[in-house]
């Protein structure tokens, strides 16, 4: 689902999420905000991820097109994912928690993370190993059998052909029926 995709790449890219900048929430925070969001309904989904734009500054030619390639190209990736109804019932709680933790020896901070009904909007700041800063941005809507979000990424990495990258992407699920 979405929200895993979500989880996935938080932590491959080292992503991080508070109310006001300088006031980061804490991971409780965030926790006990996701709760206020629709609990999606337990089944089959169908997610995919699509990359939209993606900048690297000095990266030689063709090698962004490469990496829009291994993302799916313009189709994206598409993905199926069982939900099962303990899963379903955590909501986004998990998702939640594991952005917060960052992953990958990374320090996280919510400088943002709002979240009501079906509507979540999220800013987050992750440091991590070798001088890597990232901060990520993700706002859409859940609802009980669909869900649609954006996401944007600002990468400082001195491993990158000219240090940094910027790259935003879309991730929408939509349940397809039960699980086999």
């Amino acid at each position: 689902m979405a929200w895993k995709m979500m989880a996935i790449l938080g932590t491959l890219v080292l992503a991080g999420c508070g109310d006001e900048p300088g006031e980061p929430k804490t991971a409780d925070e965030v926790v006990a905000e996701a709760e206020n969001l629709i609990k999606p309904r337990p089944g089959l989904y169908r997610s995919t991820m699509r990359l939209t734009e993606i900048d690297v500054p000095g990266l030689p030619a063709g090698q962004a097109e490469q990496m829009r390639a291994m993302m799916g190209g313009s189709e994206g990736q598409t993905s199926e994912t069982c939900l099962t109804q303990e899963q379903a019932d955590q909501g986004f709680r998990d998702f939640a928690r594991q952005i917060g933790e960052g992953g990958q020896g990374a320090q996280c901070e919510f400088s943002q993370f709002d979240a009501a009904g079906s509507r979540l909007d999220a800013a987050l700041k992750c440091t991590g190993p070798g001088g890597v800063a990232v901060d990520m941005t993700m706002g859409g809507t859940v609802e009980k059998e669909r869900s649609a979000l954006t996401m944007t990424m600002s990468q400082e990495n001195p491993a990158l052909p000219g240090g940094e990258m910027q790259m935003s992407m879309s991730v929408s699920s939509q349940r397809i029926g039960d699980c086999p």
